[in-house]
């Protein structure tokens, strides 16, 4: 393997081995992050409306803040601005979760720009090393001393262990890059859908509290009103 870095030379292969590990270790701090991050949608969204409909909102705000990820803050904040009308509560939750998919995408970008970025640089790798090749050709030609075959050797073996080393980066890098733009994809579609999960659960809420207080002003109105004892004459 030392082998293969030397004959590659450190121009080229020691930035693709700097990538290879921050893509390494990058998507061990994505996965580790994704999975604290993931919650039940469903689970949630229940364990939400029971204490909304136990406590209120003052306990279903509770509920929501002692979940942690994204689509539990997306609660939380709704839950905190209920006084807003919907198209602003609906903009304020999407200003939300865009936040929290901004902090879902930290570093994704950085793996794809390695994806690209890495064959270019085996690519540049491989024009250095025939580079190399053929200039050995003609110092030898010139010479009148025939082929350098150590310098000739030395150019093919960089060109082709470069493009090798950039591939073997690239490759990898890109599966990283679609599995982790797939688990975003997945968040996405979770708060898209949690948002909506939110304004109608907030909207049944008030309506059943409008049925109840129109049920408690019917009963009051249809309540007889005890009438007063005859009075007597007085003699």
């Amino acid at each position: 393997m030392l082998d293969l870095f030397q004959a590659g030379g450190p121009l080229f292969m020691v930035p693709l081995l700097l990538a290879s590990i921050g893509v390494v270790a990058l998507a061990i701090e994505r996965t580790v992050h994704f999975r604290r991050a993931a919650v039940d949608r469903e689970a949630l969204h229940s364990a939400v409306r029971e204490a909304l409909a136990a406590e209120g909102v003052p306990g279903a705000r509770r509920a929501a803040e002692e979940i942690p990820g994204p689509l539990a803050r997306v609660w939380s904040e709704g839950l905190a601005h209920t006084h807003l009308p919907v198209p602003l509560l609906r903009e304020r939750l999407e200003g939300v979760a865009c936040t929290e998919l901004q902090r879902l995408e930290r570093g994704v970008p950085q793996v794809e720009v390695v994806a690209q970025v890495a064959p270019l640089v085996g690519i540049l790798g491989t024009v250095w090393g025939m580079i190399i090749a053929f200039g050995g050709m003609a110092l030898g030609l010139a010479a009148g001393v025939g082929l350098d075959g150590e310098r000739l050797t030395e150019g093919i073996s960089r060109a082709l262990v470069t493009t090798g080393a950039g591939l073997a980066v690239a490759i990898p890098a890109t599966i990283i890059h679609h599995a982790l733009r797939a688990r975003i994809d997945r968040f996405t579609e979770d708060l898209e859908q949690t948002i909506r999960d939110l304004i109608l659960t907030l909207a049944s809420a008030e309506t059943t509290r409008r049925k109840a207080a129109r049920q408690r002003t019917g009963a009051d109105a249809t309540t007889p009103v005890p009438s007063s004892p005859p009075r007597t004459a007085a003699r």
